[in-house]
């Protein structure tokens, strides 16, 4: 079965795998502490990250993916999402791309919402809501269609949408727009975009194989790491990629 974390190399087959994946994340990783508690994050030199969440007694309780790359996007940043009462879980909402316009005033304040996972959410606490920040965002594909151009995108007769088209599950309807997922605080989104560049790799703590793209979609960019075996077929810069996707993102402060 396809998941985040077997999209950028680990894939796990039992309960008991998990807790020992997390296990040595928190036992090698770097810790990252906030006043509300401490992360402990594994990086590899692929990209692959795991975010492991330790409670009061500095155990882990939960682990997230994230894929460190390039892909920079402005975000307007409007809302954090608390979906439990730990102070170390939660998600930012937000519009990529952001227009000169007013927030609250007129039309839409950028091209379109998302909401994504922090999987260092409590490290933002000092940040004043809304503000604009530079996002690097990940996407973990569930599915995927690929197709070997715009043109060849374009031509299928049950066309739809654009070949830059996001609609973000949740997020519309927490901005307060009609369509929005049943779950407000699902993570996900449907994806069209145009591929940049693309490589194949490989996870170096545990040979799991994966597929990352840089894709453009309409006024942002993402990171998507693609699970080996949902690959069907090869992609190249200029390749149309569709499909629905789980989404992470961390803040980027460059000097």
């Amino acid at each position: 079965m396809t998941t985040p974390l077997s999209s950028i190399g680990f894939t796990l087959y039992s309960a008991e795998e998990s807790w020992q994946l997390a296990t040595v994340v928190a036992e090698k990783g770097r810790r990252v502490g906030t006043a509300d508690g401490n992360y402990v994050v594994l990086t590899t030199e692929c990209g692959s990250e795991l975010w492991a969440k330790l409670d009061s007694e500095n155990r882990p309780y939960a682990i997230l993916p994230h894929f460190a790359g390039q892909a920079r996007s402005q975000i307007l940043v409007t809302q954090r999402i608390r979906y439990n009462d730990r102070p170390l879980d939660g998600r930012l909402l937000g519009w990529i791309n952001p227009s000169q316009g007013t927030f609250g005033f007129g039309g839409p304040p950028g091209d379109y919402p998302l909401l994504f996972e922090a999987p260092d959410y409590a490290y933002y606490t000092f940040m004043e809501v809304p503000c604009t920040v530079t996002v690097q965002l990940a996407a973990f594909a569930q599915n995927i269609d690929v197709f070997s151009s715009v043109e060849d995108y374009d031509s299928r007769p049950e066309k739809t949408w654009p070949s830059e088209t996001l609609l973000a599950s949740g997020a519309a309807g927490l901005h307060g727009y009609q369509r929005g997922d049943a779950n407000p605080h699902a993570n996900e989104a449907f994806i069209t975009g145009i591929v940049e560049a693309t490589q194949s790799q490989e996870n170096p703590l545990t040979h799991g194989q994966f597929q990352w793209m840089r894709v453009k979609v309409m006024g942002g960019y993402f990171d998507v790491c693609i699970d080996s075996a949902l690959m069907k077929g090869s992609v190249a810069p200029g390749s149309v990629i569709s499909g629905n996707f789980w989404l992470s993102g961390r803040l980027v402060f460059d000097n």
